[in-house]
């Protein structure tokens, strides 16, 4: 993720256009004027000190804005401020993201990364490790004892790592192929996995099996096992996995047919929940000949289980 420094010149000329957006509204009768201007703490503070004195308007608290109040904040992300904060109040920011909320703030400046503001303090500009010193403020922990002191930047590498699958491309783990005349089923299983759940990033762990019935081309088995990582790791669900995967062989490989079934155990359920760590889950994707031939269908499948044996 790329880190973005914001100068106070980007926030100015951010302002501009903010308070430029809500005049216009105004002079077509879609709003009433602003009269008030309150800043979402901490990030829309300055923002809003900003806005105030080019519409004109006198600068609150967010405790004392009521519905004729413009909210500012300086980021839209996920957009859960605006929702909490901003609720049948007119809202807007000087920046968001390229996939932020549509209809909250789109006439923000868009900006993708990691946004650094010049009014954040030297520890917020630790850019997303400030992330989990406040995940570990939420926790009642103190970011500074010496056993954390570091941790905000293991677990920034760490998760680096598990989602390194984004920057690998599955044509260009599948491009090196052999020219084969062979026409049989070829199967790689016990490929061990560990992917990370994107409903609450803990990990699932677990074996795929891969296969498929080549069309004159094949690929070398390091680069099945390649592909099985790529997609591991990222933020996933196994179903959207199994898939991706069997779609990537049919894709790139142009088989008879490709399959895939994984089974894993998923830590949330397992630590958190019904707490059931023995459970397995078990996910396929047939393509092609291994879906519509019985035949075919039954080998991989008997493939398949003697590989989760």
């Amino acid at each position: 993720m790329t880190t973005t420094t914001i100068t106070y010149r980007d926030a100015e000329d951010a302002a501009i256009r903010l308070a430029a957006r809500w005049r216009d509204l105004a002079q077509v009768g879609q709003v009433d004027g602003v009269r008030q201007v309150a800043g979402v703490p901490r990030g829309g503070l300055v923002p809003a000190a900003m806005v105030a004195p080019l519409l004109s308007a006198r600068l609150v608290s967010i405790e004392d804005a009521d519905e004729h109040t413009l909210i500012v904040d300086d980021l839209i992300d996920s957009g859960a401020t605006a929702r909490r904060v901003a609720a049948e109040r007119p809202f807007d920011a000087l920046f968001r993201k390229p996939n932020s909320p549509p209809l909250v703030a789109m006439g923000a400046v868009e900006r993708d990364g990691w946004l650094v503001f010049p009014w954040e303090n030297d520890s917020e500009k630790a850019g997303p490790e400030d992330a989990v010193v406040r995940l570990l403020e939420h926790m009642g922990e103190d970011p500074n004892r010496e056993g954390l002191l570091a941790t905000p930047g293991r677990v920034l590498r760490a998760f680096t790592e598990m989602t390194a699958g984004y920057a690998q491309d599955p044509a260009a783990i599948l491009s090196t192929v052999f020219d084969e005349r062979h026409d049989q089923m070829v199967v790689l299983d016990g490929i061990e996995f560990t992917s990370t759940c994107e409903h609450h990033l803990l990990p699932f762990v677990g074996t795929a099996v891969v296969g498929y019935v080549p069309r004159q081309r094949v690929v070398g088995l390091s680069k099945l096992a390649r592909l099985v990582e790529c997609y591991a790791r990222r933020l996933q669900v196994q179903e959207r996995m199994t898939e991706q995967i069997a779609s990537a062989l049919m894709e790139h490989l142009n088989p008879e047919g490709a399959g895939v079934v994984i089974r894993a155990h998923h830590s949330c359920m397992g630590c958190r929940g019904v707490r059931k760590p023995s459970a397995r889950m078990t996910t396929s994707a047939l393509h092609g000949i291994m879906r519509h031939s019985g035949e075919a269908r039954a080998e991989f499948l008997a493939f398949a289980r003697n590989g989760h044996s």
